[in-house]
């Protein structure tokens, strides 16, 4: 008995040391990567996984992954009927033969008419076009009595603040800004020294086409003046100043590129003028001479060439004065539409006069004689 207890208390600790020598092996709890799907080959191509030939419960065998860059193969080659590839971009699908076939012309006359013509847009002009900078204390005035409307800013002087109280009031009750300023900063908004320390941003004058004036009947005593080719802006100031105290019906602008046109300084040439006489644009001013010839109106030509003298020059009335260029005078298609080429005789040595001066002078002497016929 006591031996048989002693042999199995030796095997029992024979037993626990054979546990204790023997190495335990830990066993993970994470679940193993398919280390073998991400592998690469030397040549740098991924190897096939293993779970592309495995099969799924059914027993079959499941179909092999798509490849990521291809977009349109279908999932499973052995399909009879892979869905139909789309297009690459479903708003703009590229047209097909029949559809490139039908664009084409099938006569040599006949035009193609685009189903989607261009669009044309409008922009509205710059704030620049749509103002008119007018400065000089006489052409100012005539703009606040005149057109009170059409001003959107004023400044002045220290000197003439006491002189625009009727100004400002206006401003203010029309919320329009205004503003003193000194010398220095009126000649930046005026762009000139002339500015008499008045300036004023208004909106232009649109001149009027000469066509309304030829519908209408033309008065029997008035007097006009037409501009053929005056190109500098002064002049054309200072023969305003001239219609307007003589009482000129109305001012033709011809439309030629060297005609000069309504500036800022022809504006204070012109002392306010330009708010008082009406005036007109005319396409082709030997077009509109030939028109008024047809309304039984006088046209009367200044020409320093010509034989006949103003003073001794018959002249009848209605009647309209057109001078030319300041260098070449007038056209020859405008010379031909004319009654009558008169020029001021002189008794100096100068030879002629500035083209401004002599239309003051044959306005003067128009007038004269208008006076006398009319009493």
């Amino acid at each position: 008995m006591n031996n048989q207890i002693f042999s199995g208390k030796t095997i029992l600790l024979k037993r626990t040391e054979n546990k204790r020598k023997s190495p335990i092996k830990k066993t993970s709890t994470r679940k193993p990567t398919n280390q073998k799907s991400s592998a690469k080959t030397s040549s740098g191509e991924k190897k096939p996984s293993q779970k592309s030939s495995a099969r799924n419960s059914a027993g079959e065998k499941s179909t092999p992954r798509r490849p990521a860059n291809d977009r349109y193969s279908p999932r499973n080659s052995s399909d009879p009927n892979p869905p139909a590839r789309r297009p690459a971009n479903k708003k703009f699908p590229t047209r097909s033969a029949s559809t490139q076939k039908s664009a084409e012309p099938k006569s040599p006359d006949e035009k193609i008419v685009p189903t989607n013509p261009p669009v044309h847009k409008t922009y509205a002009k710059p704030l620049k076009e749509q103002e008119f900078t007018i400065y000089g204390l006489n052409a100012c005035k005539a703009v606040f009595d005149n057109r009170p409307e059409d001003i959107c800013r004023v400044f002045f002087s220290k000197e003439r603040s006491s002189g625009m109280a009727a100004v400002k009031r206006w401003c203010q009750t029309h919320k329009l800004p205004y503003r003193e300023l000194d010398a220095p900063s009126l000649y930046k908004v005026a762009s000139s020294a002339h500015h008499e320390g008045t300036v004023m941003v208004v909106r232009p004058r649109t001149l009027k086409p000469v066509h309304g004036l030829l519908r209408n009947q033309v008065d029997k005593n008035s007097l006009m003046v037409g501009l053929d080719r005056v190109g500098d802006t002064h002049n054309l100031g200072a023969i305003l100043r001239s219609c307007a105290f003589f009482g000129a019906s109305g001012l033709i602008l011809g439309n030629h590129e060297d005609q000069a046109k309504i500036t800022s300084s022809a504006a204070r040439m012109a002392e306010g003028a330009l708010e008082t006489v009406p005036m007109y644009q005319s396409s082709d001013l030997a077009s509109s001479l030939r028109d008024f010839r047809e309304k039984k109106v006088m046209v009367i030509g200044a020409d320093l060439g010509s034989g006949g003298s103003l003073y001794e020059t018959k002249i009848s009335f209605p009647c309209i004065l057109v001078v030319g260029n300041e260098n070449e005078g007038l056209s020859d298609k405008v010379k031909k539409r004319c009654h009558e080429l008169v020029h001021v005789p002189g008794c100096g040595d100068m030879q002629s006069l500035n083209v401004s001066v002599a239309t003051g002078v044959i306005l003067a002497e128009l007038n004269r004689q208008k006076n006398r016929l009319s009493k």
